[in-house]
């Protein structure tokens, strides 16, 4: 007979990984850790998860997958890069603001190479990419030589390298910050028209 799983369990289990990574980092974090965090058994722990870059990437899925669905309804209420990209920006701020251990969580997976990011992930990134090249195709748009990379740095780098800066050295202009940023990831990394 299959053991049944405690959904509380598995989002103290969550919840304890995000915390101790956003503190210690990903090589300081062990199972045990976690589990002794989370108030669960090790075995309960490892009985969902082979291990803890599996872990690590279904914790990283849910955030892409929040990430897209962001995407997906900006992309449906318009097609202007602009107002995407603001759309975008304020969603990843704001998230920060209510959230900041799974954004410290997030800096540090991409600024770590202890951990593979799964096939699965780099391609659902690779196709929103695609995705958000194909919107936009005014004249004012996109650069004609934006390539998925360059678009995953404006979108994605840039504000989690503000948000870093703003965690480690205490940066924060205040409500302003939005916009402000949306503007200079247009002007200088995105904009046809420079």
């Amino acid at each position: 007979m299959a053991k049944r799983t405690d959904p509380s369990k598995m989002d103290r289990i969550r919840e304890a990984a995000v915390e101790i990574i956003s503190r210690h980092g990903i090589l300081d974090c062990s199972v045990a850790s976690i589990a002794r965090q989370a108030g669960v058994s090790v075995g309960y722990l490892y009985r969902h998860y082979p291990g803890k870059g599996e872990l690590i990437n279904d914790l990283l899925q849910d955030a892409l997958n929040a990430i897209t669905r962001q995407i997906d309804s900006l992309m449906e209420k318009t097609g202007d890069i602009r107002q995407i990209v603001a759309g975008i920006v304020a969603f990843l701020l704001e998230n920060a603001d209510a959230h900041p251990a799974r954004y410290r969580f997030l800096i540090m997976l991409l600024n770590d190479f202890s951990v593979e990011i799964a096939p699965e992930i780099r391609e659902k990134i690779t196709e929103i990419g695609r995705r958000l090249i194909a919107t936009d195709k005014k004249p004012d748009g996109l650069r004609a030589d934006i390539s998925i990379d360059d678009l995953y740095l404006a979108l994605v780098g840039i504000p989690m390298q503000y948000l870093a800066s703003r965690y480690k050295f205490g940066f924060h202009t205040g409500d302003g910050d939005s916009g402000h940023l949306t503007d200079k990831i247009i002007k200088v990394s995105l904009s046809a028209i420079q």
